[in-house]
């Protein structure tokens, strides 16, 4: 709405006040500045209109990660680097399999630095992990988990563990890359968490406690619906699906069905192809093994059909036959 709408609102409201006090320079800078606040608040309503039409596709979505690598990653918006990266996929909430790649058809592939989906996915998984941690299934606070940072010596180490030499060089602990497929809590000797610690294991500087999810498993690689209810019982996005969206920094939308309203984005095929090669040899292989079935289905039933052919044929010709002999004998 026009800035002069603004203005006739006001007008009206302010009709009853005599024309002196309008006149006075105060008063003409509150009735700006209100009607600047309600040009303001309309186009804050009018934004976040646009934003939904823009993310409102995303419910008919399903998010899965489907691979991981520990090359360096840098964040469009800011321009700072992770030291990881993780490409995940949309896939239709109807097909979305938590096995594989998820699904082949119908998907779009993102990417984004490690640090920013794992905490994204640990704030979505909260509550859950609150319950256990109420129930004493948890001794650790996996937030800590979401970025690399220093970890704190346990003083009580033993000496012979590597107790005295752990406390005069730092080490950290972060989310990590394991085989490409999985994340896990890494143990590091430098704050990127790239560089494993020679001679010195986790269980050496913390006491003999073992680091959870070492070998992965951190994040889990189950479908997670982009829409649901909240508490109140509304239907809504989750955040996890539309964070994602927006800080992905390489996309491949080709294979959608329905999308953002600002079109397709397949700028990042390409990278994903060469970054995630295993990824997308195994969406290739998803693909062909659909083909290789239907092509064994194909040639099963014409084989079948085959042999139900010939099988009818000679049974007609016997028929045939049998007809011609009963016509000799009554003449």
């Amino acid at each position: 709405m026009k800035l002069s709408t603004a203005f006739l609102l006001l007008a009206t409201a302010a009709h009853g006040a005599s024309a002196q006090s309008i006149r006075k320079p105060v008063n003409k800078a509150k009735i700006l500045s209100l009607a600047r606040r309600l040009e303001e608040a309309q186009g804050d309503d009018a934004a976040n209109q646009q934003e939904e039409q823009q993310y409102e596709f995303l419910g008919d979505y399903s998010l899965k990660m489907i691979g991981c690598s520990s090359e360096q990653y840098q964040d469009p918006e800011n321009g700072e680097y992770e030291y990881g990266s993780v490409v995940v996929r949309l896939c239709p909430s109807a097909s979305c399999d938590d096995q594989g790649v998820g699904c082949s058809a119908g998907y779009g592939d993102y990417v984004v630095g490690i640090n920013t989906f794992v905490e994204a996915w640990l704030r979505d998984k909260e509550d859950d992990m609150q319950d256990d941690a109420n129930q004493g299934d948890d001794q650790w606070d996996m937030n800590e988990f979401a970025e690399c940072r220093e970890f704190e010596v346990d003083q009580d180490a033993d000496e012979e563990d590597g107790g005295d030499e752990a406390e005069e060089v730092a080490y950290y602990v972060g989310p990590t890359c394991i085989d490409g497929s999985s994340i896990g809590v890494g143990f590091f000797s430098d704050y990127t968490c790239t560089t494993k610690p020679d001679g010195v294991s986790f269980e050496d500087i913390s006491n003999g406690w073992s680091l959870p999810y070492e070998d992965g498993g951190l994040v889990t690689s189950y479908c997670e619906s982009c829409a649901g209810y909240n508490d109140n019982g509304e239907y809504e996005l989750g955040e996890m699906c539309t964070q994602m969206y927006e800080k992905a920094s390489s996309k491949c939308e080709g294979k959608m069905e329905t999308y953002s309203s600002n079109g397709k984005d397949d700028s990042g095929c390409e990278y994903i192809t060469a970054s995630f090669p295993s990824t997308v040899a195994k969406s290739s292989s998803s693909v062909g093994m659909v083909i290789l079935w239907i092509l064994i289905a194909l040639v099963v039933c014409g084989g079948l059909f085959f042999v139900y052919t010939k099988w009818w044929m000679k049974r007609k010709q016997g028929s045939a036959a049998n007809l011609s002999s009963s016509d000799g004998v009554t003449a």
